[in-house]
């Protein structure tokens, strides 16, 4: 972060320098070369008017012919400080008066021509003999006084040419040090000009980005709680309100984010079956539930972001395609799916059985689709075992209730026989006593016979033909079955039918299956006791078959999933297959029928069954 912060303050002074030091520079250039120019002018105005005075000085020495008293000026001007040379030429360029006599009668043609009558001039020239001098060239007009002796105007336009040779070189060092003093006095302007810049820039600029800058790398490394200091209201307090704005909704995005993140862990957490994506490009594992954690006995921190080889088959390498049906390789299309077998190592050890059914998806995460397997893993030893146990424990129940039911017939017939060979060894039996007891052992035999009659019409296989089935008497036999189930729970079964006979054309097999599951279900929902109620009746041509509980009822978002395959919610805590109501309803829809539930929390359940009576199946000629 200080680097930067350093390097671009050093950018801004460098770039702040070289522009206002170019054009401080450009400014300089310009101004003293302007700045010299008016002064040379000035010297060479100065120079004109003196050369203006010695021109009145000549015209009246020559009116009065006072030519002595002309050459003692020039030479008296050409001793002044500054003055090099006075000169006065002939229009021809003769020199005729000279300050220094040595150059008298010289010739000077080019400095006589130089100008024009009435127009002075004023020009700095390299002298042959060395150094540099201002000379004022000033050429004096022929006037009406002067004609007597210079002619007319027409014919000698010039009476003659003042020349003054001022010194250049003081003239050149008043201007350099004018300019020197110019140009430090602009120096100083422009460090006091650039402190100043540099310091508001400092203040104003710098430091808020670098304080906007921390608060941005410490947003980047995901500390979300920082937030930039607003102390103004310009451009960057402006743009500190909006990077405090776009972070606070970047903090509620990631906890959105979590949040989703987290909701979709319990979902697959809730699932009974392993559950694991990958990603198809490195084979690493991405999600993982509960349900496999616990299939293969690893933490979740051993399989998120490591091979899907090192969890499922306790490999360091990746799986033999030609060994293992891999979905990674076999699964190329997106939306195609995968049912493997497979062996699947646990970490403490040994293998157990798995059912694989794999997908491939393509998510779009902004820079181009990314594809991933998605697999359900179902641990087949651990689903057969359950259903082994479930189906243990209701045939005990069952076989309770069968023996129960046969128990008290068979104490019956006991009783008589023994009576009956009491009587018989005594011999104080009449024919007429004998047959009583033979009545009554005979009945009781009847209804031993029914109970296996019973568990017989249940347990048998379904069959293709359909057969006409009394409901009321399918349901009283089941309700009689489990009557001793529902003691020891402290239910109460009461059923109610309709004085006609309610018949369905079906197997009587599944409609006592039927009858069972709900009832079994209907005691899973009371464990601490209450009341069942089954009733049969008849509405529209459909027998309407009711079973319901004063149980403890379930939840609209289980009522929702009650038919659902592997669905389980049991009230007494005994995890069941869940497909005891998912096979009622393929048994009722296929009878042409409809079941539904009705369900809430606290207030018991009650299922409805709707078939079509036989006389309603005859009529539309089924």
């Amino acid at each position: 972060m200080t680097t930067r912060v350093v390097q671009l303050s050093h950018r801004l002074l460098r770039g702040v320098l070289l522009a206002a030091g170019g054009a401080s520079l450009l400014l300089g250039v310009v101004f003293l070369g302007l700045y010299r120019q008016q002064l040379e002018n000035e010297r060479a105005e100065a120079s004109l008017q003196l050369n203006r005075m010695l021109q009145v000085t000549w015209e009246n020495a020559m009116l009065k012919r006072d030519v002595e008293g002309l050459r003692d000026i020039v030479g008296k001007l050409g001793t002044l400080p500054g003055i090099r040379d006075v000169l006065i030429l002939a229009p021809s360029g003769e020199v005729r008066f000279a300050s220094d006599v040595a150059k008298l009668g010289r010739q000077m043609p080019g400095v006589a021509q130089a100008t024009t009558a009435g127009k002075p001039l004023s020009r700095f020239e390299n002298l042959e003999s060395g150094g540099e001098v201002l000379r004022s060239i000033n050429p004096v007009p022929n006037r009406a006084p002067c004609l007597p002796c210079h002619g007319t105007i027409a014919a000698n336009p010039v009476n003659g040419v003042l020349v003054i040779d001022y010194d250049a070189a003081p003239i050149r060092d008043s201007a350099r040090r004018s300019a020197i003093l110019f140009l430090l006095a602009g120096s100083a302007v422009l460090g006091l000009t650039l402190a100043t810049l540099w310091l508001a820039l400092r203040h104003q600029v710098i430091r808020p980005l670098a304080d906007l800058d921390a608060a941005a790398r410490a947003l980047a490394t995901g500390d979300l709680s920082l937030r930039a200091v607003v102390t103004r209201n310009d451009e960057i307090g402006r743009v500190a309100e909006s990077f405090n704005c776009m972070a606070g909704r970047l903090e509620a995005q990631m906890a959105l984010v979590r949040a989703h993140e987290a909701w979709l862990q319990e979902i697959l957490d809730a699932l009974p079956d392993g559950v694991r994506v990958i990603r198809a490009a490195d084979k690493k594992v991405v999600l993982a539930n509960r349900a496999f954690c616990q299939q293969t006995g690893r933490p979740l921190e051993e399989i998120l972001g490591h091979a899907c080889h090192s969890s499922s088959h306790a490999r360091a390498e990746p799986c033999v395609a030609t060994l293992v049906i891999c979905p990674l390789v076999e699964l190329q299309e997106v939306g195609a799916t995968l049912k493997a077998s497979h062996h699947h190592q646990r970490a403490v050890g040994g293998q157990f059985p798995a059912e694989v059914n794999a997908v491939l998806v393509e998510i779009d995460r902004g820079g181009g689709g990314e594809r991933y397997i998605v697999e359900s893993v179902r641990d087949l030893g651990q689903a057969a075992r359950v259903s082994h146990e479930q189906r243990l424990s209701e045939l005990g129940l069952l076989a309770a209730g069968i023996a129960h039911e046969i128990h008290n017939p068979l104490g019956s017939v006991r009783l008589g026989v023994q009576g009956l060979a009491r009587e018989i060894r005594e011999a104080r039996i009449t024919p007429e006593q004998i047959q009583e007891y033979m009545g009554l052992i005979d009945q009781e035999i009847d209804n031993c016979i029914a109970v296996t009659r019973r568990l017989l019409l249940l347990a048998r296989p379904p069959s293709n033909s359909l057969q006409l089935v009394v409901l009321g008497e399918a349901l009283t036999d089941t309700l009689r079955l489990l009557e001793f189930d529902a003691q020891g729970r402290n239910i109460r079964q009461q059923i109610e039918v309709a004085t006609t006979e309610s018949r369905v054309l079906a197997d009587e097999a599944e409609i006592r299956m039927i009858f069972l599951n709900l009832v079994q279900n209907a005691h899973h929902a009371m464990p601490e006791g209450g009341t069942l109620t089954a009733r049969v009746s008849e509405t529209e041509g459909q027998a309407l078959i009711e079973i319901a509980d004063t149980g403890i009822g379930m939840d609209p978002e289980h009522v929702a999933r009650i038919f659902d395959p592997f669905f389980s919610r049991r009230a007494d805590g005994v995890a069941g297959t869940g497909l005891g109501l998912t096979i009622v309803k393929n048994f009722v829809e296929r009878m042409a029928g409809e079941i539904r539930v009705e369900s809430a929390a606290g207030g018991g359940t009650r299922f409805l069954i709707r078939l079509p009576l036989a006389e309603s199946s005859w009529e539309n000629g089924a």
